[in-house]
C-alpha cells in the first residue's frame, strides 16, 4: 500500500528543486513570505494550481524556522481513504479503528517540533476541518480513541488549489478552520504567469534529472542541455500542468533524446488546443517509439533483454526498432 504519510527530503522536494529558482516578482514575494513564516510557529495557508511546488515551500519554511527540531512530513488528504484520515493526522488507540487494530502515531505528534504539509485541504470533511480547528485553537491534540491529550508541538501547513475565502464561498473549508490559517496565506502564482522564471527552473530540473539518471543507471547522463529552439518551446509554452508538468516533461525528454541536447521534437507536450492534437496513429508510433528509446537505453543497446523487459520476442522488437529507424549501436556505452 502506498505510505500515505511522508517524509520529506532535508533541504528540498523529492522531486530536485531545493532551492526556490527565478527572478519574477512573484519569487521575490515568496521569499519574503518564507523569511516572515520561519520567524514563527503560526500556521500557514499555501494556494496554488496543481502542479505548482507547494512543497518546496512549505519545506523552505521549515529550514527557515529556527525552532524546528522535527521532521518534515507531507499528506495529501486527495489520496488518504476519508476513513483513516483522522488516524493520519491526529493517531490512533489501539483498536480504536477495526479494520487498523495497532496503535498509530499520527503525523502532527510525529513531526515533533516540525512540520506537517497537509496538501489537498479543500478534500477534508467538515468533522476532521472543526478537529483540526480545535487542535489549533487549543494547542493540544489527542488521538482518536482516547480523550488525554498531548500538547501540539509542530507547525501545521495547509495547502489547497485555491484561497480560503474562495474555498468558504464554495462550502469546502468551514469558517472556524480557515480563521486558524488565515494569519499568513501564500499565493503561488501558475507558472504561465512567471514566464521569466521558466528557463531558470528548467535548469534546475535539468540538473536533477541527470544526477537522478546517473544513480538509476550508473552512467553519465548524456544529455547536458537545451537546443536553442528547445528552449524557444518550453517558453512559448503555457503549462497548465505548472512545475510538476515541466519536471515531468524534461524526465522523458532526457531518455528520447539522441544528443547531447535537447531536441523541440524530444518534448513532447502541445496539446493545448485541438488544433494540436496529433492524429491518433501519429501518437500511437510517438509513443512506441519512445517505449523502445528509454528500454534500449536502460539495457544499453543489449536487444535481447530489451525483449525481454518489453515481454516481446526478440524478432518482433526488432521490427520495432527497424520500422521506427531506431540503431542499438547508439545506445551501447
Amino acid at each position: 500500500m502506498q505510505e500515505r504519510v511522508r517524509a520529506v527530503e532535508p533541504g528540498g522536494s523529492r522531486h530536485g528543486s531545493r532551492r526556490l529558482v527565478g527572478t519574477s516578482q512573484a519569487v521575490e514575494a515568496l521569499s519574503k513570505q518564507i523569511a516572515v513564516a520561519g520567524r514563527g510557529r503560526f500556521p500557514v495557508w499555501i494556494s496554488g494550481e496543481d502542479g505548482v511546488d507547494k512543497e518546496l515551500i512549505a519545506t523552505l519554511i521549515h529550514e527557515a524556522s529556527n525552532w524546528a527540531t522535527g521532521e518534515c512530513l507531507s499528506l495529501d488528504a486527495a489520496v488518504i481513504p476519508e476513513p483513516l484520515l483522522a488516524r493520519e493526522l491526529f493517531g490512533a488507540e489501539e483498536d480504536a479503528i477495526p479494520s487498523l487494530p495497532s496503535a498509530h502515531e499520527g503525523a502532527l505528534m510525529r513531526a515533533g517540533r516540525g512540520t506537517v504539509l497537509l496538501e489537498g485541504t479543500q478534500a477534508l470533511p467538515k468533522e476532521i476541518q472543526e478537529t483540526l480547528a480545535q487542535v489549533l485553537s487549543s494547542g493540544r491534540v489527542s488521538r482518536v480513541g482516547s480523550t488525554q491529550e498531548t500538547p501540539l508541538e509542530s507547525r501545521l501547513i495547509a495547502a489547497g488549489t485555491a484561497d480560503l475565502r474562495d474555498l468558504m464561498t464554495l462550502g469546502r473549508v468551514i469558517p472556524e478552520f480557515a480563521e486558524r490559517m488565515r494569519l499568513l496565506e501564500i499565493q503561488i502564482p501558475p507558472l504561465r504567469e512567471r514566464g521569466e522564471d521558466i528557463l531558470p527552473i528548467a535548469g534546475e530540473l535539468l540538473a536533477a534529472a541527470r544526477s537522478h539518471y546517473q544513480d538509476d543507471y550508473g552512467n553519465p547522463c548524456p544529455v547536458l542541455g537545451f537546443s536553442a529552439a528547445a528552449l524557444e518551446r518550453l517558453v512559448g509554452y503555457s503549462w497548465p500542468g505548472n512545475e510538476r508538468e515541466l519536471r515531468e516533461q524534461i524526465s522523458g525528454a532526457i531518455m528520447v533524446a539522441r544528443g547531447t541536447d535537447i531536441q523541440p521534437e524530444d518534448l513532447l507536450f502541445g496539446w493545448d488546443s485541438p488544433e494540436r492534437v496529433p492524429p491518433f496513429r501519429d501518437a500511437k508510433r510517438a509513443f512506441e517509439k519512445e517505449y523502445v528509446i528509454r528500454i534500449l537505453r536502460m539495457c544499453r543497446g543489449n536487444i535481447s533483454r530489451a525483449a525481454r523487459i518489453a515481454q516481446k520476442d526478440r524478432k518482433d522488437f526488432y521490427d520495432v526498432m527497424r520500422r521506427n529507424f531506431i540503431n542499438p549501436k547508439d545506445f551501447r556505452r
